[in-house]
């Protein structure tokens, strides 16, 4: 009828602060769909998009390295052993990599079922973390990303494998963290990105 709005689509929620439909699209893992988050991306403007995801994200290797088909892998399992990672001689990448974690975005914000501290983002294999990387290589605990006043801080919690900023393996005291710094535990690697660099990189401007 003439004088209504139409109403949005819906495969893209609507575009509302940090906290609202953002923290409703994180999965119990602490994912967000890139596929879903793509439409949103391309939907928006770079302003409307940064204030909708309010605080930066860890985005999967595909994602800063510009391949953006999503990739949909197994459902995450219980796992209690920690298995040292040894790099392929040939490229430093394990042929077992999980494609679905080069494809993860992790945003900086508490899903609607989080429990946690609000300002603390534990990274770890099972399930009492707010990132779950369900792989042997990654540990329980692997690593915690604090928000502060001052910034972001990354922080290794003694993990077998190791956390690197940059290339440089983390000790346990924290370090603060940059837009497009790129983060890895164990094999996977990530970029924190704030968000307008994931507006970039998703809508390839």
């Amino acid at each position: 009828m003439f004088g209504r709005k139409p109403a949005p689509p819906k495969s893209a929620p609507q575009l509302r602060p940090e906290g609202g439909s953002l923290a409703r699209m994180v999965n119990s893992a602490g994912r967000v769909d890139l596929t879903l988050l793509q439409r949103v991306a391309q939907a928006a403007a770079a302003e409307d998009f940064a204030r909708f995801m309010g605080q930066p994200v860890l985005a999967g290797s595909a994602i800063h390295r510009g391949n953006l088909s999503a990739q949909r892998g197994p459902a995450a399992q219980a796992m209690n052993r920690t298995v040292l990672f040894e790099p392929a001689a040939a490229d430093g990448e394990a042929v077992s990599v999980s494609e679905s974690l080069k494809h993860a975005i992790y945003p900086l914000v508490k899903g609607a079922q989080a429990t946690s501290t609000a300002h603390i983002f534990a990274i770890g294999r099972i399930d009492t973390n707010d990132f779950i990387l369900p792989d042997y290589a990654i540990s329980k605990q692997h690593a915690v990303i604090e928000i502060k006043a001052e910034g972001f801080f990354l922080r290794d919690c003694g993990s077998t494998n190791g956390t690197f900023l940059n290339g440089t393996r983390l000790e346990k005291k924290p370090v603060p963290l940059s837009d497009r710094d790129v983060v890895a535990f164990a094999r996977y690697e990530f970029a924190f990105l704030q968000p307008a660099s994931l507006y970039a990189m998703l809508t390839g401007s």
